[in-house]
């Protein structure tokens, strides 16, 4: 039978199997300590969800069991695994004097168990092959956008600190393994941000876009509406998310940012400036105006901010990443709230500016506010 999501769903999870038992080679990295679940171990209970589906993928591949039985085992075999790797994720959490310590097959396995219980679920409700290869390719463009401008952007303002430091205006240490200091992250957010925006217009070029598809234009009452109401709700999401957090004994992880302006507060106000002028226009550039809009022709609208925010939410994993799980995931989560946020009021305004504006007041007030909580001077 040739069933697209039967295929693939035999790679998804066979590559799971895969990384689970390069974790036993030491080829790639578990999680330490193990977490247990009876006599066995979570990855083992993960490895043995993985063969449960692959194998009902093969079946139904070789018709030995239907469309649907074949795919509800596999994605009742492969949720398994995924949550076992959660468990793994998050059992450390709850012993006591137990430092944690996250490998990237973590993150793989999760990935993997994902994508299986997507194909096993397309597989028992019949989606078409066709479908299937539109929406594999529409995320696979959308994630590559969205993973590759990140990349152009480091590299470039990698240049960029470089030839500041040629001109003895910042230390390129940090390039080699050293300190971070507030100029040369400062060099480094505007270099992103120009990267940013290069590799987008020569993604905008590929596809076709022309001027009026940025959706720039003069703002009007029903724009500065959303603009305004949008930094609000934002602000309470946090605060209200900061307040939740707490009440439950939990604590987010520290950004990159805020571990360097324990050290260094003074570059926090050069940063409020940037966050309009090169944070938020290049971010909501290459998310909104060319992720989001992509998404539109072959998902829903909700459905395509669903996706983006995702994708953004992947991108600044590595500014959370030093946390523990669950401050990396409390953190991540906010990300993707205030990302959702943002494409819905671009939906609702089509205006590129209004995003922009939200995203640069949301994150100056958040260099504003960590200034003051650390300096203890509120006078700006």
């Amino acid at each position: 039978m040739d069933d697209t999501a039967a295929n693939w769903g035999v790679l998804a999870a066979g590559l799971g199997l895969v990384v689970l038992v390069a974790t036993e080679t030491g080829v790639v990295s578990w999680m330490t300590p193990a977490t247990t679940v009876g006599p066995v171990t979570a990855r083992q209970v993960a490895a043995a969800g993985f063969v449960i589906a692959a194998l009902a993928f093969s079946l139904g591949r070789h018709g030995a069991l239907d469309r649907r039985q074949a795919g509800l085992g596999a994605t009742g075999a492969s949720a398994v695994a995924t949550v076992a790797t959660l468990v793994a994720f998050f059992g450390p959490e709850f012993r006591t004097g137990v430092e944690a310590t996250v490998g990237i097959a973590v993150y793989l396995t999760v990935l993997a168990g994902g994508v299986t219980v997507a194909l096993g679920w397309a597989l028992s409700t019949g989606v078409s092959n066709d479908r299937l290869y539109t929406v594999a390719r529409a995320l696979s463009v959308a994630t590559g956008i969205g993973l590759a401008g990140f990349l152009v952007g480091t590299l470039f303002a990698q240049f960029v600190v470089l030839g500041a430091a040629a001109a003895g205006l910042v230390s390129a240490a940090a390039l080699n393994g050293g300190t971070v200091t507030g100029p040369t992250y400062i060099t480094l957010t505007i270099g992103i941000g120009v990267g940013f925006i290069g590799f987008g217009a020569a993604v905008a070029r590929r596809l076709d876009r022309t001027w009026a598809d940025l959706d720039l234009r003069r703002p009007g009452l029903r724009d500065v509406g959303y603009g305004v109401g949008g930094v609000v709700v934002l602000m309470v999401a946090l605060f209200g998310f900061s307040y939740l957090i707490q009440a439950l004994g939990l604590e987010a992880a520290r950004s990159s940012v805020e571990e360097l302006a324990r050290e260094d507060p003074s570059f926090l106000l050069v940063m409020v400036p940037l966050a309009f002028l090169t944070i938020a226009p290049s971010e909501e550039f290459i998310y909104r105006n060319l992720i989001q809009k992509y998404l539109y022709d072959d998902f829903g609208d909700l459905q395509a901010i669903i996706l983006t925010s995702a994708v953004f939410g992947v991108v600044h994993f590595g500014q959370y990443s030093t946390g523990t799980p669950t401050q990396t995931v409390l953190s991540l989560l906010l990300v993707f709230v205030l990302s959702t946020l943002l494409g819905l009021s671009y939906l609702k305004t089509e205006n590129l500016l209004v995003p922009i504006f939200i995203h640069g007041a949301f994150n100056a007030i958040q260099f504003l506010t960590l200034y003051i909580e650390i300096t203890g001077n509120p006078v700006i």
